[in-house]
């Protein structure tokens, strides 16, 4: 009699929960930690869902305020997204140290965090509520490894890198896949001050480009800024220096003119590019150009797969916060890849995502191949 009393309970209790879901009339909401501004990617989304039967899924929504130191400014954003009403799931943050700082968060809410391009290994242990959409720095360390060596000969390398969960994880990675591969790094540093605003150097550019045992081709994981000043610095100390940047530094005619005729000799990793001619590439740079009137880059596509993979969960599985996790993590297992722009998307331990080396010429980028 005592059974059959629990048993009447629970079928009442799991009856309430799922009406109480069914009347839930708060529209989903689908957070972004990050507001370019108008038109952007975002508008693009917005476009292509108008299209979906029914509409968009879910509303997308911003912090509604920033703080000002950097730390806090994440924590407090991530914050004020889980506290939505309605929340389903979250897209940011835009590097690997802001992801890891907020990634608590997020795990505490059981909220899922779809990262666009951050890199670092360690997000993908930081929570099983976090779900990286790049490759991996090492995966990225035996690309440029590869064409390090094979594609461009190179037979000493030297590699400077940001001091941060970036540029330690892609040096890292660079330095395992060139062992692997029988070579070494030449020398390895963090950038320090060499990209001061007043023109200011220090010792770490001299240690890795020497003039005696001179490196043939410097690594630099790094931002866009010091990408360009590192570049050109680099170049006068080593005119027949080559270079190859890392997924950080995205393509445009301010870095271009930064590095000056040294930008012929740079080799950029990518995760995507304008030039692929695929239906979903070709439709995506369309429709960019068209609602936003510039050229999309790299993470802009990445972005974009993030955001509509998720609503995608949302038009599958609903709103639960719960279902999308699960749904992400069935991804190329239980259920089929899901086919973005920026190719095949999946989360398991063995995913792969592509990447790309790009070159530019008479100021237009193309890809290159290692032989």
């Amino acid at each position: 009699m005592q059974t059959s009393r629990c048993r009447r309970s629970v079928l009442i209790a799991q009856l309430v929960m799922l009406g109480g879901l069914a009347c839930d009339r708060r529209t989903p909401v689908v957070g972004i930690t990050y507001w370019e501004p108008a038109p952007s990617v975002i508008d693009v989304v917005r476009e292509e869902l108008g299209h979906w039967p029914g509409g968009a899924p879910a509303e997308i929504r911003r912090p509604a305020s920033y703080l000002e130191t950097h730390a806090e400014r994440e924590v407090d954003g991530a914050a004020q997204l889980v506290a939505l009403p309605g929340v389903a799931a979250v897209i940011g943050h835009q590097d690997s140290r802001t992801t890891l700082l907020a990634a608590p968060v997020y795990d505490e809410a059981r909220v899922p965090l779809v990262v666009p391009t951050a890199t670092s290994q360690a997000i993908s242990r930081a929570s099983p509520w976090i779900f990286p959409l790049a490759p991996t720095d090492s995966q990225e360390g035996v690309f440029i490894a590869d064409f390090a060596t094979r594609g461009l000969g190179a037979k000493a390398v030297a590699l400077l890198y940001d001091n941060d969960e970036y540029g330690r994880g892609l040096r890292d990675g660079v330095q395992a896949a060139l062992t692997a591969a029988g070579t070494s790094l030449r020398a390895e540093a963090p950038i320090g001050a060499i990209c001061e605003p007043g023109g200011g150097s220090d010792a770490s550019l001299a240690l890795v480009t020497p003039r005696r045992n001179a490196p043939d081709l410097l690594v630099i994981a790094s931002r866009p800024r010091d990408a360009g000043c590192i570049v050109r610095q680099a170049r006068m100390r080593l005119p027949a220096l080559r270079f190859i940047v890392g997924d950080a530094v995205e393509l445009d005619d301010t870095l271009l003119a930064a590095m000056g005729a040294a930008a012929d000799s740079t080799y950029f990793v990518v995760f995507w590019h304008t030039g692929l001619t695929d239906e979903r590439s070709a439709a995506f740079t369309s429709a960019f150009r068209r609602i936003v009137g510039t050229t999309p880059k790299p993470g802009a596509a990445m972005h974009y797969d993030a955001l509509m993979l998720v609503m995608q969960a949302l038009r599958d599985v609903g709103r639960s916060p719960k279902a999308i996790r699960t749904y992400l993590r069935q991804l190329g297992a239980s259920r089929p890849a899901y086919q973005g722009v920026t190719g095949p998307i999946t989360f398991g331990a063995d995913r792969h995502r592509p990447l790309y080396m790009l070159r530019v010429r008479a100021g237009v980028a193309s890809e290159v191949h290692a032989p």
